[in-house]
């Protein structure tokens, strides 16, 4: 038998086609699986801002059989792998596992020093260290038909706000951003989003950043500078008076966050748990792999 021969390509308008087709059926059967059509991957493409510089097909005999599709902020020197995955028929050639080999040496000899993902519920979080990543933060994805939220407070204005207010918030001690909740992140992707802020007279008290779909409403973040409950209450409250659709969906909520009691509190339960993963690009990038075509 002849050895395999394999490369690997960047992503490019030429070949979304095969990226789609390569995430469609390497993701069937898991948690990721959601059908994507040219003009769904165009929508996340620019929502999340892919680097299709940075986004790699891999290929065998010239048969495509593994993507990695990335994210990258040039500001913070760091990156985000969106999807990774083989077909089925490569998977026990360790074809995933040079992929993001792959992707991690391009990205480190581009100047980025932190690869960042998450971990998928299927997999045990300790099978990353295959490929050096390692859990940094405990998130949870919650839903809920209904909200308690006690008695109104009239002395809260909840409004409309600009993403670019975002930044000039400071974090509560102890919490994170995820990749897609950061204040760059949202004034980039400001055009997907609502944002609404519970203010005190000229005090943002909380906000809340709302993706709206036809299906359902996606709370894609949650934060009060000062942990304020009825704030962020009255924040749902405006939600559920907007008609919005329900369910009501958190997404990426940090376990024992202000969110995360929060939402515990007015009626959500967890529906997916999973972890943040990060590589130090700078300690674990090798000179090995030879870079892709284009």
């Amino acid at each position: 038998m002849l050895p395999m021969s394999s490369d690997l390509r960047t992503l490019s308008v030429q070949n979304i086609h095969v990226a789609i087709r390569l995430i469609n059926d390497s993701s069937r059967g898991t948690s990721l699986a959601v059908p994507l059509a040219v003009s769904d991957f165009l929508s996340l493409s620019s929502l999340w801002n892919f680097s299709y510089k940075h986004s790699l097909i891999s290929y065998v005999d010239d048969e495509p059989a593994a993507v990695a599709i990335n994210c990258t902020d040039r500001a913070t020197a760091e990156a985000y792998n969106f999807y990774w995955g083989a077909l089925p028929s490569f998977r026990n050639q360790r074809i995933a596992l040079a992929l993001a080999e792959a992707s991690s040496k391009m990205l480190h000899d581009d100047g980025y020093s932190t690869f960042w993902g998450d971990s998928v519920p299927e997999r045990p979080v300790r099978r990353w260290r295959f490929v050096r990543f390692y859990p940094q933060h405990s998130l949870v994805d919650m839903q809920a038909t209904s909200l308690n939220l006690g008695a109104a407070d009239s002395g809260l204005e909840i409004r409309e706000i600009d993403a670019e207010v975002l930044s000039e918030i400071p974090l509560l001690p102890g919490e994170s951003f995820h990749w897609c909740q950061r204040p760059a992140f949202l004034h980039n992707a400001a055009s997907f989003f609502q944002f609404f802020g519970a203010l005190a007279g000229n005090t943002l008290k909380a906000y809340a950043v709302v993706l709206a779909q036809s299906s359902n409403t996606i709370l894609w973040d949650l934060r009060s500078p000062d942990a304020s409950s009825a704030a962020g209450s009255e924040l749902l409250r405006r939600l559920l008076a907007t008609n919005y659709r329900a369910p009501l969906t958190a997404v990426r909520v940090f376990e024992q966050s202000y969110a995360h009691r929060l939402l515990t509190t007015a009626g959500f339960v967890v529906t997916r748990r999973f972890f943040t993963l990060s590589r130090d690009l700078r300690t674990t990038c090798s000179a090995e792999t030879g870079p892709p075509s284009s």
